[in-house]
């Protein structure tokens, strides 16, 4: 059974608006977020009027993502967006009291969580991190492979063609793999039967990890379903 939306605690405030999500637009979809999603607070604060105004608050200086709590299923979780247009935000009535939450974005970033059939989940910082720089050591770390023979060839390319070129060559492929490095990681992951299950804002991976036990406590995060199977992951 789904845990009880388990919301921050703090002293409940008599609002009873939320923005109901529907339909759900591409930046919307990146997001993890589906039709019939509720928001309930931005930065912490109860919603309060019509989806106009949650676009004001967005369009004003200084522009930066804001931190949104959404509801699904009785559920709650939080996700940074820099963005209202999500989709078609509609007013809806919200029966329970809306508690304050976290005061706002600051030191959170977005954690895209992918699941498969058998319950596994494996996770991925939604912006591109900076250990994609290396990009021999990011490969293997979020095991990548078939990127990684890509990177393999060409660097034997790079050693036949000189130490100029090639080391042009490393330059290059090590900002294209940090560039795309999310992507990278959610094709690899959609060809083994993963799916995007949420993108939540969390302020580190431990948190995250709290975060979704929280929300689905039958996940097993991958690298845990290996270690208890007695496998090595590669780091």
């Amino acid at each position: 059974m789904p845990p009880k939306d388990q919301a921050p605690t703090g002293a409940p405030t008599p609002a009873q608006t939320g923005l109901k999500l529907a339909p759900v637009n591409m930046q919307g979809r990146a997001l993890g977020l589906l039709p019939g999603d509720v928001l309930l607070r931005l930065d912490g604060r109860p919603i309060e009027g019509e989806a106009r105004q949650l676009v004001k608050v967005f369009n004003t200086p200084p522009h930066k993502p804001h931190l949104l709590d959404i509801r699904r299923n009785g559920q709650v979780w939080s996700v940074l967006s820099p963005t209202a247009t999500l989709g078609r935000w509609k007013p809806v009535d919200v029966t329970e009291a809306i508690s304050a939450g976290p005061s706002g974005p600051a030191g959170m970033r977005n954690w895209d969580v992918l699941v498969n059939e058998d319950g596994i989940y494996d996770t991925h910082p939604h912006s591109p991190p900076l250990l994609a720089l290396l990009a021999p050591v990011y490969l293997v770390h979020m095991r990548l492979w078939t990127a990684l023979a890509v990177w393999g060839a060409l660097t034997l390319l790079g050693v036949a063609i000189g130490w100029v070129l090639g080391a042009a060559i490393q330059a290059l492929i090590c900002v294209y793999v940090w560039r795309t490095a999310p992507t990278l990681f959610r094709t690899a992951r959609h060809a083994s039967g993963f799916r995007l299950w949420r993108c939540i804002a969390a302020p580190s991976e431990a948190d995250l990890h709290r975060e979704v036990s929280r929300l689905e406590p039958g996940l097993a995060f991958v690298f845990a379903r290996q270690a208890a199977a007695g496998e090595t992951p590669a780091t």
